[in-house]
């Protein structure tokens, strides 16, 4: 346990999980003994933009913030828009699909002297929505936390029901974020876990922006944390100081990142269906290097895993996502909102795109820009153990059999195929009836397999017993694995 300037840091230990334990590989320590295999990220297989610009406080741009919450079956959205006079706005849209959202007309803001329009009266745009089980009260279920411009520093807003919001009365920050603040009442802690921003103008290869992590039990006062004077605006004098030192950097760009980039927003979250783990969408965005200021640039995404929330996974560093062709309407930027919605095999994200870059204003008072869009991944497929085409081989660490069968999430195209093989987790032999000479080969794209050996599928006799699993293959991507 760790006190940083009157806030609890708790280096978060992974809770324990319930039987059907599903297994990912997002700890590179996690597989033992290995050869001929690679830890791959894996980009979303389908994109399609699902929201466009279509009223008039939208006409300058869907700006790039946004958050999905999934309620019995409807989705969610509140995302950011900017009109032609740059006020900012937070707005509303739902769906049963993820494909046809509406903009309901909900009668809270005025906004060209009517109340039929979709904006729920906020123009502080540097929050995600979430819905809080700890919540004080019904008036507090929904959470916003956001920096309110300028010379504002960040306060939380709470509404009972998404649309009508309430601000607190003093703030919960005295700094600007200058972001997309992600905050969400963590349950495996038990308390409200904030990543913000922080700056380090100081830094020797431009990598400035970073990302710093708070911990509290509430979020209706004041935390106790003032700025250290490292972090003042210098000419802007008017705006809240950014945070530098005064909240600990739990990720950051480093010397194998290029010079000049950095992270930009960072869609840290829970993963649903496995929630030891913290799962994340940085964009790391690289600077513009010429011209009269260097806040110009394109950004891409990526994918980041962490246990507890401070040390960080990044795999083989390649992009998540990548901008889309030029000309296209994710040329240059884009940006994942918080929300993973899973639907049967698949899980939907939500991100925007744009044509310009970051600093291009003058290209969007010609032209608005901004789109959403929903990208579609597997379960669990955000990072695979591949196997290469001359055949690999891996050992797990010890798990323990909580289930009856094996299901793989696994991919071997046509061409490759997969075996697995129990050892006993103290002396490391096969167990009996469980050896890779029994198992029917796997030549399949499935996300729960069953693995079977010699036509036996059950497993159950081995229940509550550690084991570890060895998989031996070729051209096979293997996702994740569960007892169940």
């Amino acid at each position: 346990m760790h006190t940083f300037l009157g806030c609890t840091l708790a280096l978060a230990v992974a809770p324990m999980l319930s039987a059907q334990t599903r297994h990912l590989f997002l700890d590179p320590g996690f597989v033992g003994e290995s050869a001929g295999v690679a830890l791959t990220v894996n980009p979303p297989h389908r994109s399609d933009i699902v929201l466009r610009r279509d009223q008039p406080w939208e006409s300058f741009m869907i700006t790039f913030y946004l958050s999905v919450i999934d309620e019995g079956g409807k989705l969610r959205m509140w995302y950011d828009a900017r009109e032609s006079t740059k006020i900012a706005h937070l707005a509303y849209a739902e769906s049963t699909d993820g494909v046809t959202w509406e903009k309901p007309n909900l009668g809270i803001a005025e906004h060209g002297g009517s109340k039929a329009n979709n904006l729920v009266g906020i123009s502080a745009l540097e929050g995600n929505v979430f819905r809080d089980p700890h919540a004080a009260s019904a008036a507090e279920r929904y959470v916003y936390v956001s920096t309110v411009f300028k010379g504002g520093g960040i306060y939380r807003f709470t509404s009972p029901d998404g649309f009508a919001w309430r601000r607190d009365a003093q703030p919960l920050l005295p700094f600007e974020a200058d972001s997309q603040n992600v905050t969400f009442w963590d349950e495996a802690l038990g308390k409200y876990v904030l990543f913000f921003r922080g700056w380090d103008r100081q830094d020797p290869r431009n990598q400035w922006r970073r990302v710093v992590r708070l911990e509290t039990d509430r979020l209706d006062r004041s935390l106790p944390i003032q700025p250290s004077g490292r972090g003042a605006q210098g000419r802007e004098s008017e705006r809240d100081p950014f945070i530098v030192d005064e909240a600990p950097t739990v990720f950051a760009c480093d010397e194998r990142d290029r010079p000049d980039t950095d992270i930009y927003t960072t869609a840290i979250q829970r993963y649903p269906l496995a929630p030891a783990w913290y799962v994340g969408f940085p964009s790391l965005y690289r600077h513009e290097t010429r011209g009269p200021h260097r806040n110009d640039g394109r950004t891409e995404a990526h994918f980041i895993a962490s246990r507890d929330g401070y040390k960080w996974e990044r795999y083989d560093r390649s992009p998540y996502l990548r901008p889309g062709l030029a000309g296209s309407e994710s040329a240059n930027m884009v940006y994942f909102g918080t929300g993973l919605v899973v639907r049967g095999d698949e899980i939907w994200q939500f991100a925007t795109g744009y044509r310009t870059t970051h600093g291009d204003t003058p290209g969007r008072e010609k032209q608005s820009d901004g789109v959403i869009f929903r990208h579609v991944q597997r379960v669990d497929g955000f990072v695979s153990l591949d196997f290469s085409a001359a055949g690999g081989r891996a050992v797990t660490e010890p798990v323990k059999v909580d289930g009856a069968k094996l299901r793989l999430n696994l991919d071997t195209g046509a061409l490759g195929e997969l075996r697995v093989a129990l050892l006993d987790a103290e002396r490391g032999a096969e167990i009996p009836g469980f050896a890779s000479a029994e198992c029917l080969p796997l030549q399949v794209n499935a996300t729960g397999m069953v693995v079977t050996w010699k036509d036996r599928p059950d497993v159950a006799a081995l229940r509550g017993r550690a084991v570890r699993v060895v998989f031996a293959g070729a051209r096979t991507k293997l996702y994740s694995f569960r007892f169940e």
